[in-house]
């Protein structure tokens, strides 16, 4: 019995070591999501995110942004990152404003990465009021 117990025992290990191997190889493997785009639009106007380098939640990635104003209102546009982390909790970073006006096209290269992962990327495009705050806005994930 003893004999028996010992030989379960060992097979075990073989196979979570096996499974543990196999796991840190497919860790390393590129994802689908290394590079990719995203874009939406609202009234007024238009944004699109391309980005790079994700790999993984851990990993710092490169963004690029563009937006164009679409509306001859004399209001802003803005445009930024959306993310969630480990924790499922929406994270709203910086807006990227455009105060060019009607038919004026900006771009911002930048990085992004997070304390707690970067588990979903999209982006958020706005119209903005006078003041600063959000008229109308559209978001893709």
């Amino acid at each position: 019995m003893r004999k028996n117990i010992m030989t379960a025992a060992g097979v075990t290990a073989a196979a979570v070591t096996l499974s543990l191997s196999m796991s840190g190889s497919a860790q390393a493997a590129p994802t689908a999501l290394d590079a990719g785009s995203s874009n939406c639009s609202t009234t007024g106007a238009y944004g699109a995110m391309s980005w790079t380098n994700y790999w993984g939640p851990g990993y710092t990635i490169n963004l690029k942004f563009t937006l164009t104003d679409k509306l001859a209102d004399g209001n802003s546009v803005a445009v930024r990152l959306i993310s969630k982390d480990t924790f499922g909790r929406i994270h709203n970073w910086k807006w990227n404003k455009n105060s060019q006006g009607n038919g004026r096209t900006s771009t911002w290269n930048t990085t992004a990465s997070h304390v707690n992962g970067l588990f979903d990327i999209g982006i958020q495009v706005a119209r903005l009021n006078s003041d600063g705050s959000v008229k109308n806005t559209c978001t893709k994930w």
